[in-house]
């Protein structure tokens, strides 16, 4: 994690951010053989900015963050939670700390 850009706010309460965190990659579709890697779409989203108490229970595993991928909303929150749009935020994979 790194500190965050002053003027961002935290993607799951709205206050400063203080940490910032990589967002995974996701691949959203594969070939028709699982096991030929040749093919792949893979989507780099933005990174995360989150306050201290949050970017802690994110490291702790308490809290996990979500993505909405609806074009109205594309924002991060809380897994299960719904987003701005109304469709509930789906689990990301495992991320790196910047």
């Amino acid at each position: 994690m790194t500190p965050g850009t002053p003027a961002t706010a935290c993607a799951l309460c709205g206050g400063p951010a203080t940490e910032t965190i990589e967002a995974p990659r996701r691949t959203l579709a594969r070939g028709p053989d699982p096991g030929d890697p040749s093919y792949s779409l893979t989507v780099i989203l933005p990174d995360i900015e989150l306050c201290l108490e949050h970017a802690l229970q994110v490291r702790e595993g308490t809290r996990l963050i979500g993505w909405c991928d609806d074009p109205r909303c594309r924002t991060y929150g809380e897994v299960g939670e719904a987003s701005s749009c109304g469709n509930l935020y789906g689990k990301l994979g495992t991320s790196k700390r910047v």
